[in-house]
């Protein structure tokens, strides 16, 4: 989905220093950074252009704040940037600000301060060391208390992992499908499982849009 995932967050660092940090951020994207970034998603590059762009992006976000980075398919580029206050709201103003200083969007490159709903969700799939973890095989329940929806989101494969774990996924996953301002703004409490205790009604993690679209 992206070279980061989301993350715990703290706090975003003293205004003059999240300025200067945001300015040194888009310099150095602009010098170099971008084009890297192209053509490695482009498939021209190899892991160790890959994971040196990774180290070096992840650097100059961090010294913005303790905030996530996340790349991705775009809807009128090729690709998105994501800078994300991860559900802090403390951090939210820094990636606001990082935004607010982009450059405008081109054919290869778009920016956003939330995770964007992937075009092709259904596509998507986790590595994790005893296997893959795939969208698809996903399911939710549900419980409206409008304007909110709490979620229990399962997957086969979460036997295997732990409640950290579950939680990054589950989070990815509802990103993937919703975009992470619906997430913030209109699911309340979200749980994880293994499998949905009997009696309930699961479906598809797909089918989230339009349950929350009837919910109001």
């Amino acid at each position: 989905m992206g070279l980061f995932s989301r993350k715990d967050s703290n706090g975003a660092g003293d205004e003059p220093g999240t300025e200067a940090a945001i300015a040194e951020f888009w310099q150095w994207w602009l010098a170099g950074g971008k084009a890297e970034a192209a053509e490695i998603f482009s498939g021209r590059g190899d892991s160790e252009r890959l994971a040196a762009l990774g180290e070096a992006l992840g650097a100059r976000v961090s010294a913005i704040g303790d905030l996530a980075v996340a790349t991705g398919p775009g809807r009128t580029a090729r690709h998105v940037l994501v800078v994300t206050a991860g559900g802090n709201p403390d951090l939210r103003d820094a990636a606001a600000a990082w935004l607010a200083a982009a450059p405008p969007a081109d054919e290869d490159f778009e920016y956003a301060d939330h995770r964007q709903p992937h075009p092709e969700p259904e596509s998507l799939r986790l590595r994790f060391e005893g296997g893959e973890l795939d969208l698809a095989s996903t399911s939710v329940v549900t419980v409206v208390e409008p304007p909110l929806v709490h979620v229990q989101v399962c997957h086969p494969l979460f036997a295997e992992l732990g409640d950290d774990d579950r939680a990054q996924v589950a989070f990815l996953f509802l990103d993937a499908v919703l975009g992470e301002r619906v997430v913030e703004e209109r699911l309340g409490q979200v749980a994880t499982a293994a499998s949905h205790d009997e009696g309930t009604s699961p479906v598809s993690i797909l089918e989230l849009p339009a349950v929350l679209a009837s919910a109001g």
